[in-house]
Order: structure tokens, then C-alpha cells, then sequence
């Protein structure tokens, strides 16, 4: 078995725990708990015939301004950007993000994630996924179990490429 260190960056309150959470423990929690610093879970995967054991790297979201600590991108395979479908705030400034995780981690691709769909109607959805300036990987829902082990094993097949 190999293990890879993947991580999942975007502001606060995206839903980066809930995600991991829902794939770790199939649970979903409405109660909002920060996250301060790092919180490193696991799970073992199964990609393309290999057993992966995923140390996923829960980081701290940040409003926007904040950098992260660059130790916490150091031997990272793969990262997930995640931010809020319902909270315009957290993908206007995409690329900014994007680049400052490419640089800190050294990654050439990063899995872009909007999550918490169950919050939006069909057509706020698509005018969201127009605005948005970068192609989104997958679209999520922790709460409804909606993508999630997708978005995790796109993170995998990253983190071994």
C-alpha cells in the first residue's frame, strides 16, 4: 500500500471538513466547527487496482488575504480547492488562489470543487458555473453524499500520477 498526503484548501466555511467527513465517516454534521490549523484524517481507497491510503490534510480556511503556512503544502501528491457555490465571495478570486497553492505546493494541477448544491435552484446553479473563471472538476454536496467519493478519488488518481 502508498500513502499519499493530499489536501483540501479553499476560505472558511466552504465545506472542506464536512466533505472529508462525509467521505471518513459517511456523516454529515450541520454544526459549524472551524477548523484552526491542520487536521489530518485518513482512509484507505481503492484506484486502479492499488490500495492508497490518503492522509487528507483538512487546512484552515482563510478569508481570502491570509497565506497559509507553506509547511502544510510540503510532499502534498495532490490538493482540492474547495469553495461555496452560495457564497459569490469564495470563487470571484479564484485564480489568486489557485496560484498561491501552485506555488506553495509546487502541484502543476489543483481539483477545483464547488460545493453545497443542495443550496442552490438548477438555474442558480448554471449562472454560478458561468461566472466561475476556471473549468470546476466536480460539483458537491456533503450533505446529500453528492460527488464526494468522486472528488476524492479524482484527489487519488492525482496524487499517483
Amino acid at each position: 500500500m502508498i500513502a499519499k498526503k493530499v489536501l483540501l484548501v479553499g476560505n472558511f466555511g466552504v465545506g472542506k471538513t464536512s466533505l472529508i467527513r462525509r467521505f471518513v465517516l459517511n456523516q454529515f454534521s450541520e454544526d459549524y466547527i472551524s477548523t484552526i490549523g491542520v487536521r489530518v484524517s485518513s482512509k484507505i481507497v481503492q484506484f486502479e487496482k492499488q490500495e492508497i491510503k490518503l492522509l487528507i490534510w483538512d487546512v484552515a480556511g482563510t478569508s481570502g488575504d491570509e497565506k497559509i503556512p507553506k509547511a502544510y503544502f510540503l510532499g502534498a501528491s495532490a490538493a482540492m480547492f474547495v469553495f461555496d457555490l452560495s457564497r459569490e465571495e469564495t470563487y470571484l478570486s479564484i485564480e489568486n488562489h489557485l496560484e498561491s497553492i501552485r506555488n506553495l505546493s509546487s502541484l502543476k494541477e489543483v481539483t477545483i470543487v464547488g460545493n453545497k448544491k443542495d443550496l442552490l435552484t438548477k438555474e442558480e446553479l448554471d449562472a454560478v458555473i458561468k461566472t466561475v473563471s476556471v473549468k470546476i472538476d466536480l460539483i458537491t454536496s456533503a450533505k446529500e453524499d453528492d460527488n464526494v467519493e468522486s472528488a476524492f478519488l479524482q484527489l487519488a488518481s492525482q496524487a499517483i500520477k
